[in-house]
């Protein structure tokens, strides 16, 4: 016994020695909330473990060991962009990420001199997650650097938080890597994850464009789903080849907007380009008559400074007279002043029954459709072969023509000066 207890003596001080060499180990770790934890370390069968009060910090855990049900509810209560980044794992995460189900409402690309992600979701209400790729902005007290590996290159994020009322913005501004490369690399996978195509695209090709053409971009993107909703391509000095490869692609459902210069005797008809809802066109000297005979199925149509002639107009509204434009809300477009000399009502509306209206200032609005607004004091009225009744109206101001045919439909506002209510037709 004596033995025993000097053995005993002689080890719990090298125990205790022990113990307290290995609490000096110590370290901490700022969250995203800016919050500083501090910890202590300890290494328990060879592991090291972070410990704060007692308790046991995770360091690092193997989320995949999980059973299902644990491992599926572990993932649900993830927010968006943990999700995305929980996907960038590996294969299997990514499998994982896609069986969550969570699907944005709304999804948003922007590629020119920068590129941008923008996704919202309806189970997380005010809320907004915007991805930038290789934006040049300063860094921001409560900016958040992160580092990561991305096919065994590293990955800087910086996060961002921005409160405006009820509004949350969450800025992940994605830094060092190519632009271009990498939003495609980010655009697939989110398309994969979230089983969702893109809802929105704003092209932009200037002097800084990331891409070598627009018609690559354009092609990528239609390879990766067949149509989009709304697509809107801004160029200038552009070749007319890039511009028709581009155009070639185009299929929208809601809207396409075309916004680029064209050199003297641009033409371009793909039959299938204005198969959509709305159309804009803000610089559109290259559209021709058949051009616009294809917006057939278009509710709204707004042209800019076309070359139209009141022969073109002439035969527009004899088209829809006819019934050439069903669902037509209205077709509007602007011209200089100048250029309008040589329109004249008995010409553009030759061979058309219609009653003059004069005098009479009368509002035209459609707010669910595109938030037009008319305000003219003379008007033309039509009906086409089915009753339905339309107004061709011309209106200057600061040197702008504008004329606009208006078919009075259930969401129509017209209101004359005198009203006090706007009445519904």
């Amino acid at each position: 016994m004596e033995m025993l207890a000097r053995c005993w003596a002689f080890r719990w001080p090298r125990k205790k020695e022990k113990k307290k060499e290995e609490e000096k180990a110590r370290g901490s770790f700022t969250d995203e909330s800016n919050i500083i934890t501090e910890y202590y370390v300890r290494t328990l069968d060879d592991v090291k473990v972070l410990f704060k009060d007692g308790l046991v910090i995770p360091s690092e855990f193997n989320i995949l060991r999980l059973p299902l049900i644990p491992l599926q509810m572990c993932l649900k209560m993830m927010e968006p962009n943990e999700l995305i980044d929980f996907s960038w794992c590996s294969q299997r995460t990514k499998e994982w990420a896609k069986s969550i189900k969570l699907k944005p409402f709304n999804f948003n690309l922007m590629f020119g001199e920068g590129a941008e992600i923008n996704l919202r979701f309806d189970e997380y209400p005010g809320i907004e997650w915007i991805y930038h790729f290789n934006r040049s902005s300063g860094f921001e007290k409560g900016d958040c650097i992160e580092k990561r590996k991305m096919d065994g290159e590293d990955l800087y994020i910086r996060r961002r938080t921005g409160i405006t009322g009820p509004q949350t913005t969450y800025h992940l501004i994605i830094l060092s890597l190519l632009t271009e490369p990498c939003f495609r690399a980010w655009t697939e996978q989110l398309c994969y994850i979230l089983k969702s195509p893109v809802n929105d695209f704003l092209l932009i090709a200037t002097r800084n464009f990331h891409c070598k053409s627009p018609s690559e971009t354009v092609d990528w993107f239609f390879n990766l789903q067949p149509s989009i909703e709304s697509f809107e391509i801004r160029m200038n000095e552009t070749a007319q080849n890039e511009v028709k490869q581009a155009l070639n692609r185009l299929k929208t459902t809601k809207k396409v907007i075309l916004d680029y210069p064209s050199v003297d005797g641009f033409r371009h008809r793909n039959e299938t380009m204005f198969d959509t809802d709305h159309v804009v066109v803000p610089k559109a000297k290259w559209i021709t008559i058949e051009n616009l005979l294809n917006m057939k199925n278009c509710l709204t149509i707004r042209i800019l400074e076309p070359n139209f002639t009141d022969g073109i107009l002439n035969v527009f509204i004899h088209k829809w007279i006819d019934g050439h434009f069903p669902y037509l809300e209205f077709f509007y477009f602007e011209i200089k002043k100048e250029e309008s000399v040589e329109f004249n009502a008995n010409r553009f509306l030759k061979g058309i029954e219609y009653e003059y209206e004069h005098d009479v200032i009368r509002i035209y609005k459609k707010e669910k459709v595109s938030n037009l607004i008319i305000r003219a004091s003379e008007g033309w009225h039509i009906h086409n072969k089915n009753g339905l009744k339309a107004s061709v109206l011309g209106v200057e101001k600061e040197g702008i023509c504008t004329f606009v045919l208006f078919v009075w439909t259930e969401e129509s506002i017209i209101a004359t000066v005198e009203d006090e209510l706007f009445e519904r037709h």
